[in-house]
């Protein structure tokens, strides 16, 4: 039988804890983090806020560790438990735009800014887009099938129900969505690169949550266990190329196969071509760290824009129900380089 197709096209443009209570936000020391300062360790892993600001809630009282309050030059242990103690959480503004692009009796895709949460988490507890789109009115409830990071921007796919979104996730999980990312990257990128290897942490970065891509001859010459490995499977296109200031950079199509936690950032980094706009995997780490420190970085001069330069293009899939070819897509946001 033929499958029918339609193509929808946008016009125009670790909190503290997973679990919250009455008491507060809780989480509980590893061993790789024993021997941090408290205070390192805050702004390091909770990037909401800077080292000064996680010093001065410390003084205030409102973090416990193994239920006292504690000095920003505390020494973790492993098995500590904190306690964040926030009272009224201020949340930082978001650019809360979002526009809905396809909607049917079991699914709807959203278009978010690129300055927008998924879920709550952090300070972010109202100013995510999960919850957004719950307040709307529009919908009761929704269900996340897939997600992105806040400063990436485009095409979110949600369930209306449990039972949709568990048979949209299984053709994510066997790869039977087609994802297609726009980014831009600094350097002349060639016209196609392939790449399958896997992501593991970044033992050479201060950033706690650095990943690297590297390949399987890599991996088996630093001995890593199967447990630090991600498998990982990316094509990448190149479409066009200009320069900022005399700097050349290359427009990409990103093809991602499996997906993984930073997959695309990464393993661009690990090519030697970061994306602009990057605060982790940019031209300069030290922004990233000068950016949790509470110091406000020159970011447009430094990496070229305020964001990372990604976006979710567009999504293809046989709709589990009707059997149809679907296709979204998402216009390129202005804030990116014409």
């Amino acid at each position: 039988m033929q499958k029918r197709s339609r193509i929808w096209v946008s016009k125009g443009k670790k909190s503290l804890s997973n679990a919250t209570s009455q008491e507060g936000l809780r989480t509980k020391i590893g061993k790789e983090e024993a021997g941090l300062r408290l205070d390192v360790f805050l702004a390091a892993r909770f990037t909401y806020q800077s080292r000064s600001n996680w010093r001065r809630v410390l003084e205030e009282g409102k973090i416990l560790v193994q239920g006292k309050p504690s000095k920003p030059s505390y020494s973790l242990k492993e098995g500590d438990e904190i306690l964040y103690l926030p009272g009224e959480i201020e949340e930082p503004p978001v650019n809360s735009e979002f526009k809905i692009l396809y909607e049917d009796p079991h699914y709807f895709a959203v278009e978010k800014s690129g300055d927008l949460p998924m879920h709550s988490a952090g300070r972010y507890r109202k100013n995510n887009l999960t919850d957004l789109l719950e307040a709307s009115g529009r919908f009761q409830k929704v269900y996340p099938i897939h997600r992105l990071d806040r400063e990436t921007s485009g095409i979110v796919i949600f369930g209306k129900d449990p039972e949709a979104a568990s048979k949209l996730s299984d053709l994510f999980s066997k790869r039977k969505v087609r994802k297609t990312y726009l980014s831009y990257v600094w350097g002349k990128f060639p016209s196609k690169v392939y790449t399958k290897g896997f992501l593991t942490s970044d033992p050479s970065s201060l950033i706690r949550k650095k990943r690297r891509f590297i390949s399987k001859e890599v991996s088996d010459k630093e001995d890593l266990s199967l447990e630090e490995l991600e498998s990982s499977e990316t094509y990448f296109r190149k479409i066009g190329e200009g320069n900022i200031d005399g700097i050349p950079y290359s427009k990409l199509f990103c093809f991602p196969k499996t997906g993984r936690l930073h997959q695309i950032r990464a393993t661009l980094f690990s090519l030697g071509f970061p994306l602009l706009g990057d605060k982790i995997y940019g031209k300069e780490e030290k922004v990233f760290l000068e950016f949790i420190q509470g110091e406000e970085p020159d970011l447009i001069s430094k990496l070229g824009m305020s964001r990372q330069a990604l976006h979710s293009y567009s999504l293809t899939f046989i709709h589990p129900y009707t059997k149809e070819l679907i296709k979204i897509r998402s216009k390129a946001p202005e804030d990116f380089p014409k």
